[in-house]
C-alpha cells in the first residue's frame, strides 16, 4: 500500500503546468534555453515541487526584475533557473556567472553545460 506522501505527484505537477500563467512561463523558459516546451516541462516536473510550480508566475516575474540588473545572468537565464524555479542553487548560478565573466568565455558552451546539469 502506498502512503499519500509516497505518491507520484507528476500528474498533479503536469496539471499545474497547464495553468495559463504556468504554461506561459514554461514557454518563456523553453525559449530562453532553446529547448522544446515538452523538455522544459519534464525538467520542471522532475526538479520542482508542486508549490513552486503553482507559484511559477510570480516567481518568474521576480526573476525578470532581478535579470534587469544582471546582464550575464539574464543571457544565461540564471535568475530564472535559481530564483524562479530553484533548479540551480545560488552557488551553481554564481559558478556559471563567473565562468561567463572570463575573457574568452563561450556563452553557448556555458548554456550547454547548464542544460546538461539540469536535465
Amino acid at each position: 500500500m502506498k502512503l499519500i506522501y509516497e505518491r507520484d505527484l507528476a500528474p498533479m505537477k503536469l496539471t499545474s503546468l497547464n495553468g495559463v500563467r504556468q504554461n506561459a512561463v514554461t514557454l518563456a523558459l523553453s525559449k530562453r534555453l532553446g529547448i522544446s516546451r515538452q523538455r522544459m516541462r519534464k525538467i520542471l516536473i522532475e526538479k520542482c515541487d508542486l508549490m513552486t510550480l503553482e507559484n511559477l508566475g510570480p516567481r518568474y516575474d521576480a526573476a525578470e526584475i532581478q535579470a534587469e540588473s544582471d546582464e550575464v545572468g539574464d543571457v544565461l537565464s540564471l535568475p530564472h533557473l535559481s530564483t524562479a524555479t530553484g533548479i540551480l542553487s545560488k552557488q551553481r548560478a554564481d559558478h556559471y556567472r563567473s565562468l561567463a565573466m572570463e575573457k574568452d568565455a563561450d556563452l553557448s558552451e556555458i548554456r550547454r553545460a547548464i542544460l546538461e546539469e539540469i536535465s
